[in-house]
């Protein structure tokens, strides 16, 4: 906390000239220096068509960066240019204020103020209003605010009523939202969700007329007699203790909530259609799928940064369950703890993208089991048009990148070093780089030469000490750096925006360790290109023996 009074000596002169040279006029009588509430304050009164308001004027512990306020010194209401507080709304306020204005400024907006409405006198005339207030700002005041986007709102204005739903949110923060949106919204991939996925959530009935709103607000009677309604309509908006009634008609829409046996008109925001991201894209995300190996720490923000990004098809492989001693890196939380992970983060990336598709598979790749098992999982691996390791395990992302190269898909490899000190983002394009088995020799080897051991994975995970004994760990920033790394590596691959060869192996330091110079430094690593692999000769009977064999599973079929 700022004293200002206690710590800025001369800005507390200069503010005693300015409330003496106030009091030197006719408009202020001065009365004391003090302090209200622990602030700075003058009291006095201004004086105004022959009446005398009795004021305060307070200075914040923050001035002279936020500005001064007036108030009546006991619980007056002169204004509808004054808060509920009782704090005057004046000509210096928060979105204009500038530090060189001082309380005797404020003072003399006040004078202008009251000067200007008279209201202990005659009356009547009311000050200019420069009340600049979004919606944003107002919103949720009336408690009942109500969507609905542009597009939507402009088809049902021409009639086109193609299964318009309403669904309507259980209280959030002391409001009760409502959602309209019709068949083309629920198209989209940033749909609204389904009811039946999240509690809270219910679809209730909406009656639509294209008539102009009733003036009454709480009479049923008269949202009746507004409309020619259908006989089933008007009976159904009588007796309903649950239903959301909209007018098209007037200058603006109205709409009306029926709760029990009353009726409340709601707020109606209507939202531009945009596409933001995902329309901006270089290339469509939404059809190309991205298999993710590992949903811990990096592999559900990479899931969530890339749902977010525009891709709609997600393949989650991960037997983990989420613990509490999870809640510090990952996008879960205790509302999730106890169960699989991949559970879970289907569910959150639902909640993001209702129109996402995510196949998830609750198993590891390294676990004993059975063949069968294995192998569809693989092979639903392979399907992905980029296969991406964020399990943190060297055998498996040797086993990923091998997969990857077998199938000729982009393999993206993700590591957070222990302690926080970095990571490595690894991308392997194929037909140009070379395998990852080999990319990694190629990493130690160069690891070597420099000297130093590559980062190695800690006693726990994301853990080191340092050289002194102290414990540290990789905090939820280090990862949430090195997955967003990641997510933007995955997203230019499947842009056909590939990094540069001689950046494929991106090592970013986010600390004063190993061969990082400190956070920001990074290294690109080039591990060559791939070889030419050699040609392997056809074996003829080899391949007489394949016909044979599709040829009779056909024949069977």
């Amino acid at each position: 906390m700022k004293f200002w009074w206690l710590v800025d000596s001369a800005r507390l002169a200069a503010e005693r000239r300015s409330i003496e040279q106030a009091a030197a006029g006719e408009w202020f009588r001065f009365a004391r220096w003090t302090l209200h509430h622990g602030l700075v304050c003058v009291e006095g009164e201004i004086l105004a068509h022959d009446n005398t308001y009795p004021v305060r004027l307070i200075y914040p512990d923050q001035f002279p960066l936020v500005p001064a306020w007036v108030e009546p010194a006991e619980k007056a209401r002169w204004s509808s240019h004054q808060y509920s507080g009782g704090s005057l709304c004046l000509e210096l306020r928060p979105d204009n204020w500038i530090p060189t204005a001082t309380g005797a400024d404020v003072l003399e907006s006040a004078f202008n103020l009251l000067h200007t409405e008279d209201p202990l006198g005659e009356g009547g005339a009311t000050a200019p209003s420069d009340h600049r207030v979004g919606e944003v700002q107002t919103y949720g005041d009336l408690h009942l605010p109500a969507l609905i986007g542009a597009g939507c709102l402009d088809r049902l204005k021409k009639g086109e009523r193609n299964d318009v739903r309403a669904l309507r949110w259980h209280y959030v923060d002391d409001t009760l939202p409502l959602h309209i949106h019709d068949a083309e919204d629920l198209a989209a991939q940033n749909r609204p969700p389904d009811p039946s996925q999240e509690a809270g959530l219910n679809t209730v009935p909406l009656y639509i007329s294209a008539k102009e709103a009733p003036d009454a607000v709480n009479d049923r009677t008269a949202l009746l007699e507004a409309s020619e309604w259908e006989p089933e309509e008007a009976l159904a908006i009588e007796l309903t203790h649950g239903a959301e009634v909209l007018f098209l008609g007037g200058p603006t829409p109205s709409i009306f909530s029926l709760i029990a046996e009353k009726t409340y008109r709601r707020e109606l925001y209507v939202l531009p259609d945009e596409g933001g991201l995902r329309a901006a894209a270089k290339s469509p995300r939404d059809d190309k799928s991205v298999s993710i190996v590992g949903a811990g720490s990096v592999g559900s923000k990479i899931a969530e940064s890339l749902v977010r990004s525009g891709v709609r098809r997600l393949q989650i492989a991960d037997g983990d369950v989420m613990l509490p001693g999870n809640l510090e890196r990952h996008v879960l939380d205790w509302r999730d703890v106890g169960g699989r992970k991949v559970h879970a983060l289907k569910k959150r990336l639902l909640n993001i993208s209702p129109g996402a598709s995510i196949s998830i598979t609750p198993s590891n790749l390294n676990w004993q089991r059975s063949a069968v098992a294995h192998a569809w999982q693989v092979e639903d691996i392979a399907e992905g048009k980029v296969i991406v390791d964020a399990t943190g395990d060297p055998a498996t992302s040797l086993l990923l990148g091998a997969i990857a190269h077998a199938n000729k898909r982009p393999f993206v490899s993700v590591e957070v070093f222990e302690g926080g000190i970095g990571g490595l983002v690894a991308a392997v394009i194929p037909e140009r780089d070379p395998p990852f088995a080999e990319g990694r020799a190629t990493f130690l080897s160069w690891c070597h030469e420099q000297d130093q051991p590559p980062p190695a994975a800690g006693p726990r995970s994301y853990e080191a000490l340092t050289p002194d004994g102290i414990p540290m760990a990789a905090d939820d920033a280090a990862v949430s750096t090195i997955a967003g790394h990641a997510a933007r590596v995955i997203l230019d691959v499947l842009d056909g925006n590939p990094p540069r060869p001689e950046a494929a192996w991106l090592l970013l330091g986010l600390q004063e360790s190993w061969l990082f110079e400190g956070h920001g430094h990074t290294i690109r690593l080039s591990v060559g290109f791939q070889a030419e692999t050699p040609v392997k000769q056809d074996d003829e009977e080899a391949k007489k023996f394949a016909l044979e064999l599709l040829n009779g599973a056909r024949s069977a079929d």
